[in-house]
């Protein structure tokens, strides 16, 4: 039986530091003893999140796993990719639910389009040549006056004090 290929997103080992950097500042306070041993739970609950928390994809479809939730989206459940300024990419159903994919970043959308087998196309943007300028498109708006059709008036210049 032939394996299929998945691609997993998830953080780099190196991220395992952080919690073992955090248990040795929560050391002297936990050896304080009574409640204060349940600072050992900051550490502890940041590594289970680190060993824990990523995203799957394979041809059938993006398996999401966090902390508390594991969900299997198929691709054709999906309807598009959001990167609305997130940190990570946001998947949105066509049913309108929309998950968090942790762990990709929009660096990562061709990966996710290859592992996806033909699912989901990404198409990179198109290369400008150097040299030439891209502007914005017209929105009709002279950007120096305000939404009330007032000027702008130019912010003071000011002075360097001797």
């Amino acid at each position: 039986m032939a394996r299929t290929p998945r691609t997993t997103f998830r953080l780099p080992p190196i991220a395992l530091l952080v919690p073992a950097l955090l248990l040795v500042c929560v050391i002297p306070m936990a050896g304080a003893g009574g409640w204060w041993n349940l600072t050992y739970l900051v550490p502890t609950l940041g590594l289970v999140w680190i060993l824990v928390t990523r995203t799957t994809a394979t041809p059938d479809g993006v398996r999401v796993s966090g902390l508390l939730t594991r969900r299997l989206l198929p691709w054709q459940r999906i309807d598009r990719l959001e990167l609305d300024g997130q940190r990570w990419v946001v998947a949105a159903e066509r049913n309108g639910r929309r998950t968090r994919l942790p762990m990709v970043l929009t660096r990562d959308l061709p990966r996710l389009a290859a592992a996806s087998g033909g699912a989901f196309a990404f198409t990179a943007p198109e290369l400008v040549a150097p040299g030439t300028e891209t502007s914005p498109p017209s929105t009709g708006i002279d950007p120096a006056t305000a939404s009330d059709g007032e000027p702008t008036p130019a912010p003071p210049i000011q002075q360097p004090r001797a």
